[in-house]
């Protein structure tokens, strides 16, 4: 079978006998046209052109590995739209894009905020993020009247994530915390000189401190409970692409839940992709490396997606960053049919 894209030296570089080698890796061999009997009786999806948001996190990887599983599916017309966190909402009653990874924490935020038309549909990976202390904090606790790194922006995706963490440990992430809002890479020589006390942020910038012996983890998500027992990010589709078009939303997850196998067990061809995107600087390669390596890519098949939507609008809810019941979310926020039809066929344990 001749692969679109794939038919001497096309795909990131591979030819296609390696591609097909390390997708076999995974056992998605099915999927990359060598005998792809199981989903060839399906109907075809509705539309042939789906449209992914593309951003910077680096644990994002099998959005992009996913790109050949998703032609292989049918998807003809495969556009990346690029968008950061605060921007997905816009992006959803625009309707500019149909299929998206996100942070959870974010996603429930703004969805109370503003309403956006959007449908959590699976989870993508456990972990990611990291909190690094200076030597003057040994613990979480000790953050108390300190000052931390963040992002850049309030209410963002590492203030959501970090006020979650401090308050779960009995303090009060408003008052309790003094917050720099700069840069990250200003933020970053900031630790470095001593002018902040904790730094959170997901890959490269956690590794990047570590290797350079600047600072030490407080906590490690993709390791540490309760936050390595719940989604971080997820995969969501705007409400209407979702309902007018079930078939394609089912082969889309389907694809990118089948890269997470690929990232998972062959993190130097996720690597590749990843330089191919140009999703980050050349200066970070290492530090992306390491974070693929770590993060548990693997674990997508054992949590149930709805006990992280419950998880994390309990904690938003505690520090009062947001009012709607967690059970609230989940009836009009997710939408688990697509992935309870794949759920034998991928094996998931839950």
């Amino acid at each position: 079978m001749d692969m679109p894209e794939i038919r001497n030296k096309g795909y990131m570089g591979l030819n296609r006998r390696e591609f097909l080698e390390r997708s076999a890796l995974a056992g998605t061999a099915l999927y990359m046209g060598m005998g792809n009997d199981a989903f060839a009786a399906e109907p075809p999806p509705e539309t042939t052109t789906i449209r992914i948001r593309r951003w910077r996190p680096a644990c994002w990887a099998p959005i992009y590995v996913a790109e050949q599983l998703l032609r292989e599916e049918g998807f003809t017309d495969l556009q990346y739209v690029t968008g950061s966190g605060p921007e997905y909402a816009k992006m959803l009653k625009e309707g500019t894009v149909d299929i998206s990874p996100s942070f959870v924490a974010l996603d429930i935020y703004n969805i109370e905020k503003h309403e956006p038309p959007v449908k959590f549909l699976a989870g993508l990976h456990v972990g990611c993020y990291a909190l690094v202390g200076s030597k003057r904090v040994k613990t979480v606790r000790d953050l108390k009247g300190k000052t931390v790194w963040v992002g850049s922006l309030e209410n963002n995706g590492p203030h959501l994530f970090f006020s979650a963490i401090v308050a779960y440990v009995g303090l009060d992430p408003r008052k309790d915390i003094n917050y720099v809002w700069v840069g990250k890479d200003e933020a970053m020589s900031m630790f470095h000189e001593g002018k902040l006390d904790a730094f959170m942020s997901f890959p490269p910038g956690p590794q990047e401190l570590m290797d350079k012996g600047i600072g030490h983890l407080l906590v490690d998500t993709n390791v540490d409970r309760p936050w390595s027992q719940y989604f971080c990010c997820m995969i969501t589709g705007r409400s209407d692409f979702v309902k007018k078009n079930p078939i394609a939303t089912r082969r889309a997850l389907r694809a990118i839940l089948k890269a997470n196998d690929i990232v998972a067990r062959d993190p130097e061809f996720a690597l590749r992709v990843l330089q191919q995107k140009k999703i980050w600087k050349k200066s970070e390669t290492k530090y992306i490396l390491q974070a693929l390596k770590e993060i548990p890519y693997a674990k997508w098949r054992d949590y149930k997606p709805e006990d992280t939507i419950r998880f994390y609008a309990l904690r938003l809810r505690e520090v009062g960053m947001i009012n709607t019941p967690p059970d609230e979310f989940i009836a009009k926020y997710t939408d688990w049919s697509h992935l309870n039809s794949l759920k034998q066929e991928l094996k998931m344990t839950w």
